[in-house]
């Protein structure tokens, strides 16, 4: 696989994760001058829009490798990166209200929903595509 299907494999490894967390897939890969939200979805438990980076890395084999070297992929986060996705998400609510009004009915006009950024950071097996998946909520910089 090349770089593009990876990203893609890993997303596609993301999205099927947040459904099962009841998660609403409303757009992925979402981009504006600034920079790109890999997926943006609404957490019905939380009630919540969030956007979500996906950070991947691969290896030979999970067990192993991870002793040697830890693979980390959310160390490849930083504030750059987070600034980037806040000024796109703030981009995505005022100019496209209707892919999110739905979700919150009660809202007063003029107002913005809660939302949050999430990570979630995938570790895969070259040869057998298993993945190690861990999510974190509620990014700050």
């Amino acid at each position: 696989m090349d770089k593009k299907q990876r990203g893609n494999f890993a997303e596609g490894l993301t999205i099927n994760f947040l459904k099962k967390k009841n998660f609403k897939i409303l757009t992925t890969n979402y981009r504006y001058r600034i920079g790109e939200i890999d997926i943006i979805a609404y957490d019905k438990n939380k009630r919540e829009l969030v956007f979500v980076e996906v950070r991947s890395k691969w290896c030979g084999s999970l067990a192993s490798d991870w002793r040697k070297n830890p693979i980390i992929p959310e160390d490849t986060v930083n504030f750059i990166k987070l600034r980037k996705i806040e000024k796109t998400a703030w981009y995505f609510l005022e100019k496209e209200p209707k892919k999110w009004q739905k979700f919150f009915k009660n809202l007063p006009i003029y107002s913005f929903p809660e939302w949050r950024i999430d990570l979630v950071s995938i570790t895969i097996e070259d040869t057998t595509c298993k993945a190690q998946i861990r999510h974190y909520k509620y990014l700050f910089y």
